[in-house]
Order: structure tokens, then sequence, then C-alpha cells
């Protein structure tokens, strides 16, 4: 497969050795199927905000803190700081969960890095070592008689 132009900068610093394929490709990023050295691994790269198309933006962003009193102005007004400020925030949500969730010892996929907007991760894989699907919906409990729960990553956790 072609080299996607946002996962070229990861390939030329060596983060990874190769794209494979993509496996999804949905409103807020496309994820592909890389391999990193002798590890096959996904990379979630993320859209702009000018390339979204989802209308319930305010849902997705609700209850988020940010850091500055000028932050906070600057999203409020909408300016082009603002904007820009809001975008960072919003991208962030997703790795900082991860990172929160592994932590906490949660069965999610392990984040290696985030790089220029885009998010290496380990590949989650049914029995047959096939990519599994919808993996990234759910998420089970440490014990492992515990109950699967969806959890979506674009709303603030707790953790």
């Amino acid at each position: 497969m072609k080299t996607p132009a946002a996962l070229q900068p990861l390939v030329d610093d060596g983060v990874i050795d190769e794209v494979i394929r993509s496996l999804k490709s949905g409103k807020e990023a496309t994820v592909y199927l890389v391999r990193s050295g002798a590890h096959l691994r996904c990379a979630k790269v993320y859209r702009d905000m000018a390339q979204r198309s989802f209308q319930k933006r305010a849902k997705y962003q609700e209850g988020r803190k940010v850091r500055g009193s000028r932050q906070a102005r600057a999203i409020a007004k909408s300016t082009r700081f603002g904007r820009k400020e809001q975008e960072a925030a919003w991208k962030n949500a997703e790795v900082d969960a991860l990172y929160k969730l592994t932590a906490a010892g949660v069965r999610v996929p392990k984040p290696y890095g985030y790089f220029n907007d885009t998010l290496i991760m380990e590949l989650v894989t049914d029995a047959a070592g096939d990519p599994a699907r919808a993996w990234a919906r759910s998420i089970c409990h440490p014990r492992p008689h515990a109950r699967i729960t969806t959890f979506s990553f674009s709303r603030s956790c707790s953790c």
C-alpha cells in the first residue's frame, strides 16, 4: 500500500516501518495496520476539524476543561487560536483516556505514542490472529470474569 501523507513522517523517523493496509475509516479518524519492527500495530490518524463532518461536536467536548484562562476565553470566543486549542484538546482526549485506562489496569489497546496527530497503539486480534472487529467499543475489566462494558473514548473519563 502507498504510504498515506500523514504517516510518511513516522516512516521517515523510523517509528513505523511499513503501512500494510487501512483497517477502518470513520468520521474522526482513519486506522491503519502498520508494522513497527517485528510487531504489527495500529496507527490512528485523526482528521482535522475542517475534514470532520459530524454534527454533535458539543456533546463530544462537554465537560472538558482547558488549562489557562487565555485558552478558555479564546475557545469561548471561537478565535483562530481558540479553535486550534479546541482541536488539540479534542485530539488529546482519547490519547489521555487510553493512558489512564492502561495505568488503571483496564484491558485496552496499549498506546505506544502520539506523534503528529497519530496514535500508535497495540493491535487487538481475534483468536485467528486477524484484527478484531469493533475492538474500540469493547473494553474488558481487568478481572477475567467481569462483564464487557461499552465505553466511548470521546467522552471524558474519571480514571
